[in-house]
């Protein structure tokens, strides 16, 4: 049986699997609907400047807080699908709210109370995933988490076009509702579905001291979450710069390199074709070689991506090199996007369900980062110069991903002899169904 067939097999046994590749697809267009059309929303519809425009992505900077706060319910409780179903429907109140907004303030307390938690929800459709692979152990498990990551791709290919077609038919303050919609939809293909919790029981050494006379004891499950934030904040660094590309590309393309909208249309939008295309490949090389590895060069080439839009200029034509960093960012998000939950999770064994969220805040925040930058770069260097920017903070990545590896290794299961059996958790899975339905 080939790799492929195995791994379609796999996930087509698991309700649950299935479940979550169809909802991933689902709210994967319904997101990436709107997500392009939010600042002309807010500009045009709420009458926002463009500066106040830009300020209201700072308000993505709550993502962290949401995430642990959601995450750490799901692992105290172990209902994942749970806290998902009610995050979706806080989605769905926050994108029908968002249509009727009136005031200037409205879309950030929206942004901040509802929409972050809609966010930090979905993330545990990703700790479920994990639980089930835990359960159901398959040495292609790097592989199946690709293909839930292709099932969110596959929705940023359909939505932005089919949100470009919508806005220009019903407006954008319906634009808003079919997003909420789309969003309760996404809860259908997991009606009924249940997912019992996998409990993850760690056999690292006990800690002792003396307290009042008596000695206490603490197990190791509260490990550091200084690794998982590092890393986080590394995925930051590397990724921050993709915001900036999304943002100040098309313009360099239309302002100074007067592409016509055909031309811009295709080298931002085969992106993800290629990225798709290339998640098999990252997680069969990770299976080969290790995490670490090719996490590595997804660093190396989101340096090289930036370097290649910065020098558009150098180089004709001009759009070989903007091709050539499309490429190369496409194999950024492939590696990151498949591996990267995958060591968050592996830096938090016992708290899958916040590790995820945390890790997948990430986005957020690199909208809040990227916007930062893109406005300060556009007026110290201009275009396509700020790109230099994305690649040193890339290059800073780079470096503190090295660094981490180093001192919290993202391949555990390849550290040999004692210092792996004492490191690694030991599972035992919990048989008995919970109520999560």
């Amino acid at each position: 049986m080939s790799r492929r067939s195995a791994v379609a097999g796999y996930i087509l046994r698991s309700r649950l699997l299935r479940g979550v590749f169809v909802c991933l697809v689902v709210s994967g267009i319904g997101i990436s609907i709107t997500s392009p059309q939010m600042t002309l929303f807010l500009v045009r519809d709420v009458q926002l400047s463009d500066t106040a425009a830009g300020l209201f992505y700072l308000t993505n900077l709550a993502a962290p807080i949401a995430g642990y706060a959601v995450g750490s319910l799901s692992d105290r409780t172990g209902a994942r699908l749970k806290v998902f179903r009610i995050s979706a429907l806080a989605g769905f109140l926050g994108w029908v709210l968002m249509a009727f907004v009136t005031q200037t303030w409205m879309p950030f307390a929206i942004n901040i109370l509802l929409l972050s938690i809609a966010g930090a929800g979905a993330a545990q459709l990703q700790a479920a995933v994990r639980d089930e692979l835990d359960r159901q152990p398959t040495p292609l498990d790097n592989s199946v988490v690709a293909v839930m990551r292709m099932a969110m791709a596959v929705g940023w290919i359909v939505g932005p076009v089919l949100g470009a077609v919508l806005g220009a038919l019903i407006g954008l303050r319906p634009l808003l509702i079919v997003t909420g919609v789309s969003l309760l939809l996404s809860l259908v293909p997991l009606i009924g579905v249940r997912a019992a919790p996998y409990s993850r029981v760690t056999t690292a050494p006990v800690l002792a001291r003396r307290s009042g006379g008596r000695r206490e004891s603490r197990a190791s499950g509260g490990r550091s979450l200084v690794p998982l934030l590092l890393f986080t904040g590394i995925y930051v660094l590397i990724m921050c710069g993709e915001t900036v590309k999304l943002a100040y590309l098309p313009l360099y393309l239309d302002g100074q390199l007067h592409a016509d909208a055909a031309v811009r249309g295709a080298i931002i939008g085969f992106q993800p074709l290629v990225e798709i295309a290339l998640m098999p490949l990252a997680a069969a090389a990770a299976d080969r070689w290790g995490v670490a590895p090719v996490l590595l060069a997804g660093g190396i080439m989101a340096v090289a991506a930036h370097v290649s839009y910065a020098s558009a200029e150098l180089v004709v034509p001009h759009l070989v090199p903007l091709i050539v960093g499309q490429v190369l960012m496409a194999g950024v998000i492939a590696t990151f996007g498949v591996l990267g939950i995958t060591v968050a999770q592996r830096l938090q064994p016992e708290r899958v369900g916040m590790a995820s969220s945390v890790f997948l805040s990430a986005f957020a925040i690199n909208a809040a980062v990227g916007g930062l930058v893109g406005s300060i770069g556009t007026a110290w260097l201009g275009l396509p110069h700020l790109f230099w920017i994305s690649a040193t903070i890339a290059a800073a990545g780079v470096v503190s991903l090295v660094v981490l590896n180093a001192v919290a290794p993202l391949d555990p299961s390849r550290r040999s002899g004692r210092a792996a059996r004492a490191a690694e958790p030991v599972a035992a899975p919990v048989c008995a169904p919970t109520g999560d339905a």
